[in-house]
């Protein structure tokens, strides 16, 4: 009896034992901060008491390891040589590889740079940091994003093509020829009395060469045109200075809206593909007269039409006298500058018109 009772407890504390994880057996979990940032490579468990575990840190695209969370002194070693004594946690800690912050990863990032707070595009470059058409000028600074490769552009990225010293950002006449270089306006243009330029003959310049007035090359509407409004008065359409015409223009087309009248005519007419026409005022169209024969001539090789020098051959200006007269030019003199325009005191009369513009 004693022998069973003492048999049944050895078999009893057997069992106990059995049960019981085997002496210096320790588990090591690994994590990874943040998540899919890199790896760990190592061993895989069971570990006994003493196992010597290596730890290799291994960043993804765009990471770098920066430690393991556990340690203090030295946090950044890798790999991480240590024995086993106890169950253990440990985190793997990487950062973002962003040296310049602007949220595109250095592996990825063309320009590493970046200026703080820029606009940037897919491969982390600032516009301050491409040259797109390579032609030695930033984009953010380059007003000629598309300048022919190899061209000498100016310091706003632009070509001149013609040579002229006028970009071809503002450069009205880009085909300059080769002779008359150095004798442009700030508009790229070679401009002088006579020249056919921008709708038009050049009739007037100022002291500057770098304004002027242009003449169509053919009249507007039939030969008889009236002046408009007939006693009605045109306030602030008396104006008869070069300059004036086009704000007298307006003037008599804000309290006058007959059709058909020589300002309707002059406002509304998009000659040659230019819609800033005007009817003339006294002494712009007294300038007109005495350059007649010039405008003439150039016009016609342009397929326009001379002027109309018949007798009693007469011309409007936008400068009133009164509610019933206005200014007019006689043109049977041609163009020698005889006389200045003259009052002409019907103003439901009809004369021609020719109309102006300003560069």
């Amino acid at each position: 009896m004693k022998n069973s009772l003492f048999i049944v407890c050895l078999a009893a504390i057997f069992t106990f034992l059995s049960c019981k994880d085997e002496p210096g057996s320790y588990s090591l979990k690994v994590e990874i901060y943040p998540d899919s940032a890199g790896t760990v490579v190592y061993d895989q468990g069971p570990f006994v008491e003493g196992t010597i575990i290596t730890l290799t840190a291994v960043p993804r695209t765009n990471y770098l390891f920066f430690k393991w969370n556990h340690l203090i002194d030295s946090a950044d070693i890798n790999p991480l040589v240590f024995p086993l004594m106890s169950d253990m946690e440990i985190t793997a800690v990487f950062l973002f590889d962003d040296k310049d912050e602007d949220g595109v990863g250095d592996s990825d990032d063309l320009c590493l740079d970046t200026p703080k707070g820029a606009v940037i595009n897919l491969s982390g470059c600032a516009s301050s940091q491409l040259d797109t058409d390579e032609d030695g000028v930033k984009d953010d600074l380059d007003k000629c994003p598309n300048s022919t490769l190899g061209a000498t552009v100016d310091d706003d990225g632009c070509e001149d093509s013609d040579g002229d010293g006028v970009s071809e950002l503002i450069d009205l006449c880009p085909d300059t020829p080769f002779s008359e270089i150095g004798n442009v306006n700030a508009m790229g243009c070679h401009i002088y009395l006579g020249a056919y330029r921008e709708g038009g003959v050049v009739f007037y310049m100022d002291s500057t060469g770098l304004h002027g007035l242009i003449a169509d090359i053919n009249n507007l509407g039939a030969v008889g045109v009236q002046w408009g409004c007939y006693g009605t008065e045109i306030y602030h359409a008396d104006d008869k200075e070069i300059g004036s015409g086009a704000e007298n223009t307006l003037d008599i087309l804000a309290e006058c809206n007959e059709t058909g009248i020589a300002a309707a005519l002059a406002e509304n007419s998009t000659a040659q593909g230019y819609d800033d026409w005007y009817l003339p005022s006294h002494d712009e169209l007294d300038e007109m007269h005495c350059m007649a024969e010039l405008i003439d001539e150039v016009a016609v090789v342009n397929g326009g039409k001379p002027f109309l020098y018949d007798d009693n051959e007469t011309y409007w200006s936008s400068t009133e006298v009164s509610k019933n007269w206005a200014y007019y030019q006689d043109f049977t003199s041609g163009g020698y500058c005889t006389d200045e325009p003259q009052e002409y005191p019907k103003r439901n009369l009809y004369s021609s018109v020719r109309a102006v513009r300003s560069y």
